[in-house]
């Protein structure tokens, strides 16, 4: 709950210029010093900054809290990847390759003899995907999360799967082919059963 109120308030209009570049500087000190147990408060009220700050509010913190959460000696969480999730470099979109579920109705489809054709849903950002720079930053949290899926504990698993999927909603389609072929690369015979399973996670989440 600490955390919690601690990002709300810290990510508050009137506060933000204030005490976040303060906080953001402090906690950089705390994750390289401090321990491990002291590291998950510190990491789920950075995870809360990112996931209730506005997107160009937390742009200007996010490359140096990412250089901080990837060089730190921190054992893989749950905590540790949702804060990751949060750093989200790509501008909010969705890939004009991926499906789009139409709508249906079916008092209509009582009505006409002929069933109604499904309306193709918009997208919401027509932009050639061939076109779209991937930044640096996504392609080393994406390598993070995909290790990620190897981990033993289910709730690192899901949460990185979550990440994965939600990253790659936005990126062109020859780089989404590229996640999908590096998670494919779990399902090899020589890795584990919960390998196995991080790998299915991640494929039900693109689905």
């Amino acid at each position: 709950m600490a955390f919690y109120v601690s990002a709300i308030y810290l990510t508050r209009p009137d506060v933000k210029d204030s005490y976040l570049p303060g906080f953001i500087n402090w906690a950089h000190e705390a994750l390289t010093q401090d321990s491990a147990q002291f590291k998950k408060g510190v990491l789920s009220t950075l995870a809360g900054v990112f996931k209730h700050g506005q997107r160009e509010q937390m742009m200007e913190h996010a490359h140096a809290v990412l250089r901080t959460i990837l060089t730190i000696k921190f054992q893989t969480s749950e905590l540790l990847i949702q804060l990751r999730n949060r750093l989200i470099f790509l501008k909010p979109r969705v890939a004009s390759w991926r499906y789009q579920r139409g709508s249906r109705s079916s008092a209509a489809n009582l009505q006409q003899s002929q069933p109604v054709e499904t309306k193709a849903a918009i997208s919401v950002n027509d932009e050639d995907d061939h076109d779209y720079d991937v930044p640096e930053e996504i392609k080393e949290v994406l390598d993070e999360i995909l290790q990620a899926l190897r981990d033993k504990n289910r709730e690192v698993q899901y949460s990185a799967a979550k990440g994965i999927g939600r990253l790659t909603s936005r990126l062109s389609k020859n780089f989404a082919d590229q996640v999908i072929e590096s998670i494919m690369e779990l399902f090899s015979l020589w890795e584990s059963d919960m390998t196995w399973h991080g790998g299915c996670l991640a494929l039900v989440e693109l689905g």
